[in-house]
């Protein structure tokens, strides 16, 4: 099985950059396109069903199984198709949607978040359809809509029956300053609010002659209270030994224009959350933290809510011993040539969505380092793509096989 995947490392680093260089950004988000190159190619490479599953048109998942000798339990291995938008184009030095592989290294968006990790996936998959598994599924899912909360993606597909209590492995890269830095074994999840804050809105040149409240410096102020003072409770965990993450002014907006005065202005809060914290005890620490405030400064008009479709993904986690985590400790191990230590991704994943419908699951082990992600020139090496396809390919054998207590040389 590593012969074939050796004989097809040209294949698979441009078969990445292809999809790197499909634009598939979100927002606006439309995966049509990146989603019918990766179903072509499984395709081409020999699953024995590609399909396409989708809540609604334009929003496509691509779905391909590699089916045992005998009846058994799936694997998924899962990895979204969407990105996040290029942002500032003077600042990439090779532009977002033009790869190249220069000095072992695939530069290009989401060529570390995470298409080098769904190519990996993808070829994988081929290399055990080609040697066969002695029992059970390995179902490739490339997702869409990860990047904008998942609800065409895996929250839709985690509801469907025939998605129902898998085992799972997300590739999400887990380098920090070094590649595969960590499995992650846990995850943390986001809830998201937006904070608004209310004053006079009225003609500007009348500001220092008539009562009135700046909402754009009153809101200046919350957000600079917020920085230095706000502190959510968490139940103290090993895993996480950093606690949660307050994100203020990941989105901000105030005023309506010269001549105005402001009299509205609101800012985004992303709150990276830990195992044991609850969305009504994050919402309860925010409304006393602003109850403060608006005692100390009675012209203070402020309110927060959480934003609908971000307002609560819990943490996830899977149990360290299950066979699920051997399987890709131990194929990480001869990938690799080291041992992988267990740790916690800081970022929310599609793990979530997984594990809240029952499935087993490893939040995040893939190529790349989320340092890079979310940034302009994002690149990956060309080498932790092709260990990646090596990991995933044994940690489904050994999986099946442990769960069958089959025996082989591989």
């Amino acid at each position: 099985m590593l012969a074939g995947l050796a004989a097809r490392e040209h294949d698979l680093v441009e078969f990445a950059r292809e999809l790197v260089a499909i634009p598939s950004p979100n927002p606006p988000g439309d995966e049509r396109k990146v989603a019918e190159r990766a179903r072509f190619e499984m395709a081409e490479l020999g699953y024995a069903e590609v399909r396409e599953v989708a809540m609604e048109p334009g929003r496509p998942n691509v779905v391909g199984d590699v089916v045992g000798a005998r009846s058994g339990p799936v694997l998924v291995l899962n990895g979204h198709l969407d990105t996040k938008p290029a942002g500032d184009l003077s600042e990439w030095a090779i532009g977002p949607y033009d790869p190249v592989v220069t000095d072992g290294r695939l530069h290009g968006l989401g060529s570390t978040d995470m298409k080098g990790a769904v190519a990996a996936m993808v070829y994988a998959g081929a290399a055990i359809a080609e040697v066969g598994a002695p029992a059970g599924t390995v179902r490739v899912v490339l997702t869409a809509d990860e990047e904008g909360g998942s609800r065409f993606g895996a929250r839709f597909l985690a509801g469907q029956p025939e998605f129902a209590s898998r085992a799972v492995i997300v590739g999400e890269p887990t380098g920090m300053e070094s590649p595969w830095a960590y499995l992650a074994v846990a995850s943390r999840g986001i809830s998201c609010f937006r904070v608004t804050v209310r004053g006079t809105q009225m003609h500007s040149s009348l500001s220092d002659q008539v009562p009135s409240v700046n909402a754009s410096v009153k809101l200046s102020q919350v957000m600079s209270r917020m920085a230095s003072e706000f502190k959510p409770r968490f139940p103290v965990n090993s895993e996480v030994p950093g606690g949660p993450t307050v994100n203020l002014g990941v989105t901000l907006s105030g005023g309506v224009y010269f001549g105005v005065y402001p009299g509205h202005a609101e800012f985004g809060i992303d709150v990276r959350t830990v195992p044991g914290m609850t969305h009504a005890g994050l919402q309860a620490d925010l409304d006393a933290f602003l109850d403060r405030l608006r005692r100390e400064d009675g012209e203070l008009d402020v309110a927060v809510a959480p934003v609908p479709e971000l307002a609560w993904f819990p943490p996830s986690a899977i149990d360290p011993t299950h066979p699920l985590v051997i399987a890709t400790r131990s194929a990480a191990r001869d990938a690799l040539g080291r041992d992988v230590p267990l740790g916690t991704m800081p970022a929310f994943t599609d793990g979530t969505h997984w594990h809240l419908a029952g499935n087993a699951c490893i939040p995040a082990f893939g190529p790349g380092t989320l340092l890079l992600a979310h940034r302009p020139n994002e690149f990956v090496a060309v080498e932790e793509i092709l260990a990646a396809a090596r990991i995933y390919a044994l940690a489904a054998l050994r999986y099946l096989e442990s769960k069958h207590q089959v025996r082989r040389l591989l």
